[in-house]
Parts: C-alpha cells; structure tokens; sequence
C-alpha cells in the first residue's frame, strides 16, 4: 500500500512540473478562433448536429406515441368499466 502512495505523490509531483512548465504557453486568440472555425464548419460537426436532431425528433415522437397510447389504454378501461 505504501508503494502506491508513494507512486501517487511521484505523480502528483510530476503533474505540477508540468503545470508549471506549460503555463506560460498559451495559444493566441488568433489560433483558437482559426480552430473554432475550422471545427464548426467541419463536416463531422454538422453531421454530429443532424444526428442530434434526428434523436431528439425521435425522442419527441416516441414520447408523443407513449402519451399517447397510456391515454387511450386509460379511456379504453373507462369505457369498459362504465
């Protein structure tokens, strides 16, 4: 058990001098506008986008169909029970 959490710590260093190190490299703003760009306009995010919509129309749908079959299941046994 000892070794692991010495193991832990040797990370835990490491992952600071790391911090430490990259901190001082930051993209420009140039750079990360370039990439946003770049990504929304990228063919897999539009098609990322239509497969979203496509699920949540079909979620919708199925909800409808849902809410719909449990209230004529309900009506259904009111008019039998009376």
């Amino acid at each position: 058990m000892r070794r692991a959490e010495d193991l832990d710590n040797e990370f835990s260093g490491l992952e600071q001098q790391l911090a430490l190190q990259l901190e001082r490299y930051t993209p420009d703003s140039l750079f990360v506008q370039d990439l946003k760009q770049r990504l929304v306009s990228s063919q897999v995010f539009r098609r990322r986008q239509e497969i979203g919509a496509v699920v949540v129309a079909s979620l919708g749908l199925l909800f409808v169909a849902a809410l719909a079959f449990s209230l004529g299941q309900l009506f259904h046994r009111t008019k039998k029970s009376k």
